[in-house]
């Protein structure tokens, strides 16, 4: 058993504990990282990288169906090979966890190979393969991320039945697939495995898919998967998977009463929880948790001193770009840096077809904190290069407070998820519309469609007609 001291160690080398490690080094600490499985955690791996890689590979098979208004034709039906993109999303996913491993080697991170436990004194112990190493921190940082929820039921844990982490290796498209979860993850893979050839039901226990999602823009895509053939059924508590005829008969209890329904495959995407391998020793010395989750405050310390948590093992979004800001604000901390936490300004991405973004406040929860907004929507049809490139489908969305200050912005469209850090950075540095009109747009491009948004909530949209009550503003 070897002993070393570090300045700062990590546990987790996903995207919070790879990015803490890395400005923990920056400021000069003495930096060690502990990994369990892989590099780049589960969002390199399972997570966020893999699946970018599948739905890019399954929107280029969706948009195929409309080649020939392009003056293409190929052969039709286009034949799709399973087993090449597995390869592909291979190739992506190893090309991104070399390049984390990289980056520790760069910045003289010493990585660790194995299952971190950690005790308050700050020792941690590295277990692999039964063999032992053990170290010593001035500061920790706890970053194990999350593993699926898989809900106690019969059949659960049959054949053929998924989850997020596990369905990314399948031999062939399914024919037929149930997903148990109307949430981001749920949703997404839905989309992707429509679009690969697979007849999808969704089976959702609450009255909503995608219930924290601005309504309009959540109709509007659920009216869309309708058109595509998929299946959402609300209100609907799953209560065992069976085998039957050779497919995976779902059995639930829903609004209408029992009812039952029959695929190749099953797909538990309900959501995820913390994992606390490894942590054992901490709350039995009295880590504070809630629900699971550990208790932070503002600077991401727990309440051990020395001791921070960030990611998925804390209550927040749950999103690989928050606990990327937050690895860097714990390291922060660690390193004698103060700083603190904001989630003022989150932007929330979910890669359907088309893509959904928003930050800030639903229209909804705007009403309901403030006594005057304004809310106004500019639709894709009314953009250039939304034409030119046969994505019209949607639109943008502002909700504007009462000295003109963005308080949420909602986009459904092409391009969604990188179009909406325009509004996250206005946000941020507390921009006001008139200083969104008076920044010059290039032309043509998407972006155009954030300007007019704005002109349109100011009543002077200049591709599409201003409605009354904002022409008499």
């Amino acid at each position: 058993m070897t002993s070393t001291h570090y300045d700062v160690a990590i546990i987790g080398a996903g995207p919070g504990g790879y990015v803490a490690a890395i400005r923990a080094a920056q400021r000069g600490a003495k930096v060690a990282i502990v990994e369990k499985q892989y590099m780049g955690g589960t969002c390199l791996n399972v997570g966020c990288i893999p699946s970018k890689a599948m739905l890019h590979i399954a929107e280029t098979l969706h948009n195929l169906s409309s080649i020939e208004e392009l003056g293409i034709t190929l052969p039709q039906p286009p034949v799709f090979n399973m087993n090449k993109a597995v390869a592909f999303k291979d190739k992506v996913v190893k090309r991104m966890t070399s390049g984390v491993s990289t980056l520790m080697k760069g910045n003289n991170v010493d990585v660790f190979d194995g299952l971190g436990s950690v005790d308050a004194s700050r020792t941690v112990t590295v277990t692999k393969d039964g063999n032992t190493q053990q170290f010593s921190a001035d500061k920790v940082i706890l970053a194990n991320g999350s593993v699926p929820f898989i809900p106690s039921m019969p059949g659960v844990d049959g054949d053929k039945v998924m989850n997020s982490d596990t369905c990314w290796n399948l031999p062939k498209t399914p024919e037929s697939l149930i997903c148990v979860g109307g949430g981001v993850i749920g949703i997404e893979l839905a989309c992707m495995f429509e679009a690969l050839g697979t007849k999808v039901t969704i089976l959702e226990m609450l009255p909503n898919v995608l219930a924290p999602v601005d309504e309009e823009v959540r109709k509007l895509l659920v009216r869309i998967m309708g058109k595509r053939g998929i299946n959402i059924v609300t209100n609907a508590k799953v209560e065992s998977i069976v085998d039957e005829n050779g497919l995976k008969k779902v059995q639930t209890t829903t609004d209408k009463g029992e009812q039952s329904f029959s695929a190749e495959y099953v797909l538990m995407a309900v959501s995820r929880r913390p994992n606390t391998s490894g942590l054992e020793q901490l709350m039995e010395q009295g880590l504070d948790t809630d629900r699971g989750r550990v208790r932070v405050n503002d600077n991401l310390e727990t309440n051990l001193p020395g001791i921070y948590a960030i990611g998925d093992l804390i209550h927040g979004a749950g999103l690989a770009h928050v606990a990327s800001m937050e690895g860097e604000i714990a390291a922060d901390n660690a390193t004698g840096h103060p700083a603190i936490m904001n989630y003022d300004v989150v932007p929330n991405p979910i890669y359907t077809f088309p893509e959904i973004a928003s930050v800030g406040l639903t229209e909804a929860a705007a009403r309901e904190k403030y006594s005057e907004i304004r809310v106004e929507r500019f639709p894709w049809s009314a953009i250039g290069k939304a034409v030119a490139i046969g994505e019209t489908e949607g639109f943008t969305k502002v909700i504007i407070g009462k000295y003109g200050e963005f308080l949420g912005a909602h986009i459904i469209g092409p391009d969604a998820t990188n179009l909406i850090t325009e509004y996250s950075l206005a946000m941020r540095g507390e921009l006001t519309v008139d200083e969104v009109e008076e920044t010059i747009h290039p032309h043509p491009t998407l972006s155009e469609g954030l300007r007019e948004a704005v002109l349109a909530a100011e009543g002077h949209p200049i591709h599409i007609p201003p409605r009354q009550a904002a022409r008499a503003r």
